[in-house]
């Protein structure tokens, strides 16, 4: 089996990678889309405040997170490639 040139893996990866972050939005809610036959529950005011435990912002972590891994990655790869390319002149 042929190996794949780095840039290439790379973005084979970075699509895997998105095209999972965008299955697990589309299917991982689990709410339901029709109205169960349950009463009405009274009206309470929401709390504004993100508390202990809570998922709030959890996308945006998880970009964050990447980030930090992918960038040094790429930095690393652009660097390889010019030192490459001064060697080979």
């Amino acid at each position: 089996m042929k190996k794949l040139s780095s840039p290439t893996r790379i973005i084979l990866f970075a699509l895997i990678g998105i095209s999972l972050a965008f299955m697990s939005v589309a299917f991982g809610s689990g709410t339901p889309t029709t109205q169960t036959a349950t009463p009405t529950a009274t009206l309470t005011k929401a709390e504004l405040a993100s508390e202990v435990g809570s998922t709030d912002a959890i996308m945006a972590w998880a970009i964050i997170i990447t980030l930090i891994i992918i960038i040094p990655i790429i930095w690393h790869w652009i660097l390889w490639n010019r030192k490459e390319k001064q060697q080979n002149k």
